[in-house]
């Protein structure tokens, strides 16, 4: 009879340790990462730069070459941010003309109202972004400024 419940138990146990160390190896979802901004990725840039320059005691003539492959190297990888964007904006015309393409006319208008809701909402989270970009670049140069 004990013999029984253990074995009928032993799953749920099994369950219950395996959530208990999945919640455990969690970090703290209120706090996601971000990705970098591009002021952030050429600042560490720059001390990159440093760094490499005083590590290997470059010549000026390497430190330019450094320089020059650090920019070709950010105008590329902007450049295919830029093809990525396009592409992706491609595919959702796409989904959308497809969607569009199954719905009746009531619903179609509904849709084109959805649509124009959600877009509404995603240009005033840019728009806040931007006031947000604005204010630390502010607060950033008036830092700049008490430190000078």
């Amino acid at each position: 009879m004990k013999f029984q419940f253990l074995i009928k138990s032993l799953p749920a146990a099994f369950v219950a340790l395996f959530l208990a160390f999945t919640l455990q190896a969690q970090k703290d979802p209120s706090t996601p990462m971000k990705p970098l901004s591009q002021d952030a990725i050429e600042s560490s840039d720059d001390v990159t730069d440093t760094e490499y320059s005083k590590g290997l005691n470059l010549t000026p003539e390497q430190k330019a070459a450094f320089k020059k492959a650090n920019k070709e190297y950010k105008e590329k990888s902007k450049a295919a941010k830029n093809a990525k964007k396009e592409e992706m904006q491609r595919l959702r015309q796409e989904r959308i003309r497809a969607h569009k393409a199954t719905l009746s006319p009531e619903q179609l208008k509904k849709y084109d109202e959805m649509l124009a809701k959600k877009d509404a909402m995603r240009k005033e989270r840019a728009a806040k972004k931007q006031e947000q970009k604005a204010a630390k670049k502010a607060e950033k140069k008036a830092g700049k400024k008490k430190g000078e």
